[in-house]
């Protein structure tokens, strides 16, 4: 019996090799052109909320102070949203959230009359936040022009936030969304005996607006 040699066992194995990797090559090939490009174009989350014109470190977790006008007590909180640099297209919502804490700095619920806050409206100029028996809570005085850059999105009857109409893009500035918030006497003094005090947060983020390569008009958040 004729013995094979060391280059014949090693020939061998590399035509085995060839046979057995060429299938699966093929294989990973056909795998790879049938893969389907991901073209959606992410959202940075870089939004910058500035707050009486200023970084929201400064005022957002800050209790309002109230100022007397001689109707109602009002407290002056202008909010402009905007990107921190370079957006790349992309719509931008904001959600306005009124708590009220007590000097622990905890949130407080179940005090009547105060922070039974149940549904929030548009009304002309205003975004109105109802309590339990309809009766207006809390109104936020929206900018002159806000509603050329934001719309309302409501749930029902309640608005659950705010969505730029248009795309974002470089080079734009800030838009304006709101100026102060204001509540009834009745309010404020049922508020100032429980000893609790108003935060008004601005939460924002933004939405990508390419989906298989196409402009997408209506975001899904």
């Amino acid at each position: 019996m004729r013995k094979l040699n060391k280059k014949h066992i090693r020939a061998t194995l590399g035509v085995m090799s060839v046979l057995f990797l060429t299938p699966l090559a093929v294989y990973a090939l056909m795998l790879r052109s049938a893969e389907k490009v991901n073209q959606f174009r992410p959202a940075k989350q870089n939004a910058l909320i500035a707050e009486n014109d200023d970084i929201p470190v400064v005022t957002q977790e800050k209790e309002l102070k109230w100022k007397n006008t001689g109707n109602q007590p009002i407290a002056v909180k202008e909010v402009t949203v905007g990107e921190i640099c370079d957006p790349n297209g992309e719509y931008m919502r904001v959600r306005l959230v009124p708590s009220w804490y007590d000097e622990s700095g905890c949130v407080v619920s179940g005090v009547e009359g105060v922070t039974d806050i149940c549904t929030a409206e548009i009304r002309g100029n205003t975004l109105v936040f109802k309590g339990s028996g309809n009766e207006d809570r809390l109104i936020v005085n929206l900018a002159d022009d806000w509603i050329d850059s934001w719309q309302p999105v409501p749930n029902q009857n309640d608005v659950m936030y705010f969505q730029t109409k248009n795309l974002v893009k470089s080079g734009e500035t800030g838009k304006k969304l709101m100026t102060s918030v204001e509540v009834s006497n009745a309010t404020l003094q049922h508020a100032n005996a429980n000893n609790i005090f108003l935060h008004f947060d601005v939460l924002a983020d933004s939405v990508q607006t390419l989906e298989n390569g196409s402009t997408v008009t209506n975001p899904k958040w």
